[in-house]
């Protein structure tokens, strides 16, 4: 190779060089611009779920729940309690996680006062596959063609009164306002997944592929999801006992 032809390609090696560090250092300013621009909406976006949780597993919560660990412990390991409009201890919450078939599962679980029984389980994140493992989040739908092109259930309609023989279209503003409310609610109606959890003890989380009242359900074609979702309630009563209790304390 002639000198001058080494010197270009040795000229077009640099140029490639720099071109590529000035590109990475560009997407390097990029993700954390981006990261910091976003950083506290992500948080309180955390925050407002994690609260709203809260409110789901200590039903009857009147003010907002108090923690009873020390501002140092990280979000995921808080602990907090929580009392009703009579200023009557409710019960105690805390998240947990484990991790799933293709993900990490969090929860936040509520247990009553006594720490025997779970009063409440809401799922916070899961990525599991969908149509199986992201069952744990779904509500199974009640709607039928009359909902869907009235807009309401048929189950939800008064036959006694004469309003209840109107279609919704024709009825007073107020009554459709109240139908929709009643949408609003019914649409937040837990998932069966999660609601299985509620009165049961420590030790009947245990995973079954048959219906069994006194213990965990699976869902159909996800039971590694179903296992981590368990554990990951079960590490959530683990912290809130390791608190609550003293060091020496045994599950019931």
């Amino acid at each position: 190779m002639e000198p001058g032809q080494k010197k270009v390609n040795m000229q077009k090696k640099a140029q490639y060089t720099i071109t590529l560090m000035i590109v990475s250092l560009l997407a390097s300013v990029g993700v954390s611009s981006t990261f910091l621009l976003t950083k506290d909406t992500i948080k309180r976006k955390e925050l407002a779920v994690r609260t709203e949780a809260l409110y789901m597993v200590l039903p009857g919560l009147e003010s907002s729940p108090s923690e009873i660990t020390s501002s140092e412990v990280a979000d995921q390991d808080r602990v907090y309690k929580g009392l009703d409009a009579a200023g009557q201890l409710i019960g105690y919450a805390a998240c947990g996680e484990a991790q799933g078939y293709s993900s990490r599962i969090k929860v936040m679980v509520g247990m009553d006062p006594h720490l025997e029984k779970i009063i409440g389980v809401n799922i916070l994140a899961q990525n599991e596959t969908p149509g199986l493992g992201t069952k744990m989040t779904e509500v199974e739908s009640t709607s039928t063609l009359w909902s869907v092109i009235f807009g309401r259930e048929l189950t939800t309609i008064d036959w006694d009164s004469e309003e209840g023989w109107q279609l919704p279209m024709f009825r007073q503003p107020e009554r459709i306002k109240k139908i929709r409310i009643n949408e609003k609610k019914r649409k937040k109606t837990q998932p069966w997944f999660q609601q299985q959890f509620k009165e049961k003890t420590y030790h009947q989380l245990i995973v079954t592929k048959i219906k069994d009242d006194g213990k965990i359900t699976a869902i159909t074609g996800a039971t590694i999801s179903t296992k981590a979702a368990v554990n990951a309630v079960q590490d959530a009563i683990h912290k809130i006992k390791n608190i609550v209790q003293s060091p020496a304390w045994e599950i019931k």
